[in-house]
């Protein structure tokens, strides 16, 4: 019903169009007094003009709907690529049982943002490099503006967060080697400062995903400013552990 009043509208609107130029055409030959042959051939020019300029419009909107309809193909197939992977979905369970402070290791490390205990979590790296990868090619799609945050935020921001900003992740694999994985400090950087503009989780006293345990704490400043390229779009939120 929608695409049909769209239809309508833009058919009415390109008769009126005709229509008033076909009498401006006419007023103009009247005052000109061109012959009646002159005044057709502009009023055929005119129309065929006004006719060309409609056909753009209505490719230019059918364009931008099937691109819109592409974008949300590709975001859902990217969605089900997350959530049907065992691997994502068993890093993601054991990181939101953390987090609840509902952890399932038999040696808990007590408080989950004190760097000080080792997490006793034991799964392969692989899997957490796995999971890294999938946000690292997030990462590259937004900067190919395949996507765009506005896109991604609802359905990946926390996965993301929760991940980068876990014990288990950072110590067993973003600390040791922080030049591996300069794609996730680009993107939580980046992701931070876009949140932070639309007023997203920056309260540090809310102790969410999104502020807890930042990856600039993992290096110094000077590595993090060459490492994120002088990403500093967001406020720097400090978090006092305790």
């Amino acid at each position: 019903m929608h695409r049909f009043k769209q239809k309508a509208v833009t058919g009415l609107t390109s008769i009126l169009i005709v229509v008033i130029i076909i009498a401006l055409f006419s007023l103009l030959r009247k005052i000109l007094k061109m012959e009646t042959f002159d005044a057709v051939s502009i009023i055929i020019s005119a129309i065929e003009s006004v006719g060309l300029i409609v056909s753009l419009i209505i490719a230019i909107k059918q364009l931008v709907g099937s691109k819109e309809i592409a974008r949300a193909t590709f975001i859902t197939e990217l969605n089900k690529s997350f959530v049907e992977n065992e691997d994502y979905l068993a890093i993601y369970n054991l990181l939101q049982d953390c987090y609840d402070g509902d952890c399932k290791c038999e040696n808990p490390c007590g408080e989950r943002i004190n760097m000080e205990k080792r997490c006793g979590i034991k799964i392969p790296k692989g899997q957490i490099s796995n999971y890294l990868t999938f946000f690292e090619t997030i990462y590259l799609l937004k900067n190919r503006g395949v996507i765009s945050y506005d896109v991604i935020d609802d359905l990946f921001a926390y996965r993301f967060f929760l991940a980068v900003h876990s014990k288990l992740v950072q110590q067993s694999k973003i600390a040791p080697q922080p030049q591996n994985f300069v794609n996730i400090f680009r993107l939580e950087c980046e992701w931070l400062g876009w949140r932070y503009a639309h007023g997203k989780d920056h309260d540090p006293g809310c102790g969410s995903v999104y502020v807890t345990l930042p990856l600039r704490n993992l290096v110094d400043n000077d590595t993090y400013v060459k490492m994120t390229e002088g990403c500093q779009t967001f406020k720097e939120v400090k978090v006092k552990e305790k």
